[in-house]
């Protein structure tokens, strides 16, 4: 059996020659990290010398890094369920590349049960192929749902990588709803799988070598906004430890992935909360702070680890420690609506813009051009214990327009008024667990969480839309005409004082 595998090792471009027009193809990654980061940039060269009209299907767990992704986005037909990188977005808005936005734990579910056709090839890097099954690298995301899925495997091993054996917990989805079973795990630490993806050695077609690290993720400092932001959030955890009695420990955090995530898992470290639980799908440099302090932390699970270049180098040298306070699990375990809410899970997450009654926006510019995707936000949104959103209350734009964040009316809707608890800006926080009407809503956000520069608009707004409805608005094209023309004029006299950027 391993002399079958070790005929099977060969360079990049001769795997690459599997790949034929119109496949379907399984990768590992998530936020850039776990992906094959030889075997595209070879397949994308081969394409472009031997077969330019040539187009895949690629279904990965989130992003792929741009210097992975970019160079096959030429060849890419079909993509899903999430996407970072540049090119495929600017084909993705010319109608190149079809996309859909999906749920991630929809997304991994809908691949095995085969509403996305046949899987010809997963393509996985790992760290090593064992007699059980492949040991995989910093993310799990869908590699066990497409390997399972997959008529043939291609391994990509890095041998600049690790051994990650330990690190993870694969738990595989049933195919039929009669053969469904709760999945047994009741704490975030809990390991009810195998430490490996199964694998039939039979199906690996090909394995290549790989020596590249992970692409570090850019992080800026944290702003003013950011950190405002984050000390907001603080104060509403603790309201809400003071009302449901849950005194130094928190139930299990998820934290979104970004700057105003970072600086809110800081403050979580400078807070009075101790042993602190992340459940989530990307663990990232705010929580490694955590890792070496055994009264601030517990334990950590995720589908996957991204950082910057320092976080990297600081990762690895606690490797070890990590090991045991840190499990990596498939997004369909990360993401299942049934663990978020029995965990009692406190989810947060960063949308592009909310309303005055309280849905939110996480992925598309002016209800129209999508950023990356509603990733995992909706998961955790529609199913945590307490769920959180944040913003800053006002941006600048790169054309030097200011918008609220805060806006009368959404051209696209990913989470309603029904999912969300708690918006929060740098200007304060909404609550919004009680009973309450749209209008009485709308009043608390918008003294609450919007720029002063903006409040008296947003209420003349309300107040012009109330037309005894139950959430009254005003819809018509002048009205959302004139808020973009409200932002140009109050560029001139706008004060930048508690404004982030995009």
């Amino acid at each position: 059996e391993d002399k079958a595998l070790l005929s099977r090792i060969m360079p990049v471009e001769e795997a690459v020659k599997l790949i034929k027009n119109r496949m379907t193809l399984g990768v590992s990654g998530f936020t850039k990290s776990g992906e094959p980061k030889t075997f595209f940039p070879a397949l994308a060269r081969h394409f472009a010398a031997h077969d330019p009209e040539a187009r895949v299907n690629v279904y990965s767990g989130a992003s792929l890094s741009d210097e992975v992704e970019n160079p096959l986005a030429p060849f890419i037909r079909k993509r899903g369920p999430y996407i970072s990188s540049t090119a495929s977005r600017k084909l993705v808005h010319s109608g190149k590349i079809e996309f859909t936005d999906i749920h991630l734990s929809l997304f991994a579910r809908n691949l095995l049960y085969g509403f996305y056709g046949d899987i010809d090839y997963a393509v996985v890097e790992a760290t090593k192929i064992t007699r059980d099954g492949l040991i995989l690298t910093s993310s799990v995301g869908v590699v066990p749902e497409a390997v399972a899925k997959a008529k043939k495997v291609i391994v990509e091993i890095n041998t600049q990588s690790p051994d990650w054996t330990g690190f993870h917990d694969i738990v595989a989805l049933r195919t039929y709803p009669e053969s469904s079973w709760p999945i047994p795990l009741i704490n975030v630490h809990d390991h009810v799988g195998t430490p490996y993806v199964r694998c039939d050695p039979s199906k690996i077609v090909a394995i290549v070598e790989s020596k590249l690290p992970d692409w570090p993720v850019p992080f800026k400092p944290v702003s003013a906004t950011d950190k405002q932001i984050a000390l907001n959030v603080i104060q509403f955890l603790d309201q809400m430890n003071h009302v449901l009695g849950w005194k130094d420990r928190l139930p299990p955090i998820q934290s979104g992935v970004g700057n105003i995530a970072n600086a809110i898992v800081g403050e979580l470290f400078d807070s009075k909360f101790k042993k602190i639980r992340f459940w989530t799908e990307v663990f990232q440099d705010g929580m490694l702070r955590f890792m070496d302090d055994d009264e601030k932390f517990a334990q950590a699970s995720a589908t996957a680890v991204s950082f910057s270049q320092a976080g990297y180098d600081k990762f690895f040298q606690m490797f070890d420690r990590a090991r045991e306070r840190l499990t990596l699990r498939p997004m369909s375990i990360s993401n299942m609506a049934e663990l978020i809410t029995r965990l009692f899970v406190v989810a947060m997450n960063t949308p592009v813009e909310v309303d005055i009654y309280g849905h939110a926006n996480s992925t598309h510019v002016d209800g129209t051009r999508i950023i990356n995707g509603l990733g995992g936000s909706g998961d955790f949104l529609r199913n945590a214990y307490v769920s959180i959103v944040h913003t800053p209350s006002a941006k600048r734009l790169r054309d030097g327009s200011v918008v609220s964040c805060i806006m009368p009316y959404l051209r696209h809707v990913d989470h309603t008024e029904h999912d969300i608890k708690c918006i929060v800006t740098e200007q304060g926080y909404a609550v919004m667990t009680e009973i309450m009407n749209p209008e009485k809503r709308a009043q608390l956000i918008i003294d609450n969480c919007a720029h002063p520069h903006f409040r008296p608009l947003l209420h003349d707004y309300l107040k012009r839309s109330n037309t005894g409805t139950h959430e009254p608005r005003i819809t018509s094209q002048d009205e959302l005409l004139s808020w973009r023309k409200a932002y140009d004029d109050c560029c001139t006299s706008f004060t930048d004082a508690g404004v982030g950027s995009d």
